[in-house]
């Protein structure tokens, strides 16, 4: 359907997409349903694949995580899926990151010891249609002044990050680096404007017996989004290096596919001051909470308790609080934007 339907184009003729456009609203589903479309059937079944995710990414094996997002991706036709085959490592890098070790060779702080490098949307943009939206990358450098990140292990990081603040926080070394991370900007917007975001699994969805392929694809390409981020993290790493002794504390926030992990050298070596090692991975208190959709209906009157990293929800009280820094700050601290 168009606003203008003459014979000839009129200047201000806009075409507006009809329910069975592919992409709005319409979903042409597969004869047979996916594996994940009936494992997502049930909340337990796709919670179980979600923390599956999140602890190979945690733990830093990305080849694995993107087999298995590849191997997914494969049984989907819909417009997002085809955009996240589409989406190959090769095409995502962070830019800039080549600069940082001739930065620090003039730096005259202390020595720079981790970095903070987070992946996010701002959560009150405020989307255009037919705009297209970059992830908002967030970068902080920390020396051993602010925590003794050169005498921690990788399991005490991540402790550190699974309290209610980090001790680094607003703590960051003043070094003038920058840099942005390209390849994901189609991606991205694709997940933002996705008409398919929620699962209700009340019948409303148009669908029996199966969750719906489109959420299905929006889900995974969530996770294709964080998995690139951090491949390529590891790769501008490899290629351009850190300083020496020093970390990266990556992660993604509130882009419904969440997880934080360390890069960089091996577990500093155990010292008697060091803390004992912990008998669980460190990681599993980071994926406590599951992801779910991040628009609940509205009718949902109940939240789920979660000692989760980002979702420490303060119970009501008769007086107000004082105002808490936001989630991303106990986190990653006040970071600067590439």
């Amino acid at each position: 359907m168009n606003a203008y339907s003459g014979g000839a184009s009129h200047p201000h003729m806009s075409s507006i997409p009809g329910a069975r456009t592919e992409g709005v609203r319409a979903y042409r589903e597969p004869e047979q349903p996916h594996p994940l479309q009936l494992a997502f059937l049930e909340p337990e079944g796709e919670q179980a694949w979600i923390a599956e995710m999140a602890d190979l990414l945690c733990a830093g094996r990305t080849i694995e995580a993107d087999a298995r997002l590849t191997e997914a991706l494969d049984g989907f036709d819909g417009a997002l899926a085809r955009l996240c085959k589409a989406t190959a490592p090769a095409d995502v890098a962070i830019e800039g990151w080549e600069d940082l070790l001739p930065i620090l060779e003039e730096w005259e702080g202390p020595p720079i010891r981790a970095i903070t490098l987070g992946l996010t949307n701002p959560p009150d943009l405020v989307f255009d249609a037919g705009v297209k939206h970059e992830p908002d990358l967030m970068l902080a450098l920390y020396s051993d002044e602010a925590f003794a990140f050169s005498s921690a292990r990788k399991a005490d990081l991540l402790a550190e990050c699974g309290k209610e603040e980090a001790a680094w926080i607003g703590a960051e070394e003043d070094v003038e680096f920058f840099c942005t991370l390209t390849g994901l900007t189609e991606l991205n917007t694709a997940l933002i404007n996705c008409k398919h975001r929620r699962f209700l699994g009340d019948g409303r969805d148009g669908v029996q017996g199966r969750a719906p392929g489109g959420y299905v694809e929006y889900v995974l390409g969530c996770w294709l989004l964080a998995t690139r981020f951090l491949q390529a993290a590891e790769q501008a790493i490899a290629v351009h290096g850190l300083p020496d002794g020093c970390r990266v504390i990556a992660g993604t926030l509130d882009i419904n596919a969440d997880f934080v992990t360390i890069l960089g050298p091996d577990d500093a070596p155990l010292t008697d001051e060091s803390p004992a090692a912990s008998p669980q991975p460190a990681f599993a208190s980071l994926t406590v909470k599951p992801w779910v959709p991040s628009e609940p209906e509205p009718a949902a009157t109940v939240q789920t308790a979660s000692s989760s990293l980002r979702q420490r929800l303060v119970a009501p009280a008769p007086e107000p609080e004082p105002k808490r820094p936001s989630l991303r700050t106990r986190l990653f601290g006040w970071l600067s934007r590439g």
